[in-house]
């Protein structure tokens, strides 16, 4: 989770500095200012952070549903899959993993076992995601998840 309670220093007039003038011929510059609220650092950890947490909404991970690994005997069916990355806390959303220059009996296919799964539910835990339905698909389907 990123953090979203950063504070500003809180101060009255300007800021104030010392120069200290040290033996090596360097100076230090020292903040003296009366703060009533000192600010919250940000640095290269939180902007790698949020730059992470935003590209990571964009990724797409690509996984398997097999036709032969839904569990139960009466709808709703279910398969959970490792997918890398996932934690408990996401809510990843589920895309068409067609591919490009796919034929019509293939897109016929694809597209029906993608409606089932697009009408079901998916659950995830730290590092799965369990798919439900109350039909089971009849063929393998390749799907993605964004924001995994």
């Amino acid at each position: 989770m990123l953090k979203t309670d950063y504070k500003e220093d809180v101060f009255e007039g300007n800021r104030k500095y010392k120069l200290i003038s040290n033996q090596d011929g360097t100076t230090e510059i020292v903040d003296e200012t009366a703060y009533t609220q000192e600010g919250d650092p940000f640095g290269a950890n939180d902007i790698n952070a949020t730059n992470a947490a935003i590209n990571r909404q964009e990724h797409v991970t690509l996984l398997t549903l097999k036709a032969a690994e839904w569990t139960g005997s009466a709808a709703p069916y279910s398969q959970t899959v490792a997918v890398d990355g996932v934690t408990a806390e996401d809510n990843p959303i589920l895309v068409s993993a067609l591919e490009d220059g796919a034929d019509l009996a293939a897109q016929k296919a694809y597209n029906k076992a993608f409606g089932i799964l697009a009408t079901g539910t998916g659950t995830t835990a730290d590092g799965s995601v369990t798919f439900k339905v109350y039909k089971q698909p009849t063929t393998d389907i390749t799907v993605g998840l964004k924001g995994v």
